[in-house]
């Protein structure tokens, strides 16, 4: 899932009322925040004064963060705050800020963020090269798996400074 490539169809309560919506899908990539996705609504839709939006449909959008009748007005900050963690850690990250009880919904993104990569981002590091391509003479053993504090429990149960 990445919210950059995120869309959604947005219609009206009174077009679908009148039997007339149609599908305007929006690439919410093309907005920086919620004010001018709002704005590009009213374009669609000039006729009406009051319009109350509804989004019939959406593509990458968990919807934690949409329905039928909300998009999420933290939206464009949870967007931007996940850019730091990458498309494929955003599911996991979606589930584990709802099992320790953070609300994605209206907690601030970038904190959350920032708390998610102190735990978990910087635990899994890419080796440099592939000890498969290497000679056999460049690879030694040094007695200690460079793997070892990689498992982000045992890296904090090891080094907490709170082990009175």
């Amino acid at each position: 899932m990445d919210l950059n490539r995120s869309e959604v169809s947005v219609t009206t309560q009174h077009l679908i009322d009148m039997r007339q919506e149609r599908d305007n899908w929006l690439q919410m990539s093309d907005f920086g925040d919620m004010g001018e996705f709002l704005h590009a609504c009213s374009d669609l839709f000039p006729k009406e004064r009051e319009p109350e939006y509804r989004y019939l449909g959406w593509e990458d959008i968990p919807d934690l963060l949409i329905s039928r009748e909300w998009l999420c007005p933290n939206f464009f900050a949870i967007r931007d705050a996940l850019e730091a963690i990458g498309s494929e850690d955003t599911e996991h990250f979606i589930t584990w800020s709802g099992h320790y009880g953070y609300d994605i919904t209206s907690d601030d993104p970038y904190m959350m963020v920032a708390h998610y990569l102190d735990l978990y981002g910087y635990a899994v590091t890419e080796p440099e090269d592939d000890p498969a391509d290497m000679a056999e003479n460049e690879l030694v053993y040094t007695g200690v798996s460079s793997y070892y504090l990689d498992i982000p429990h045992s890296r904090y149960e090891i080094f907490d400074d709170n082990y009175n």
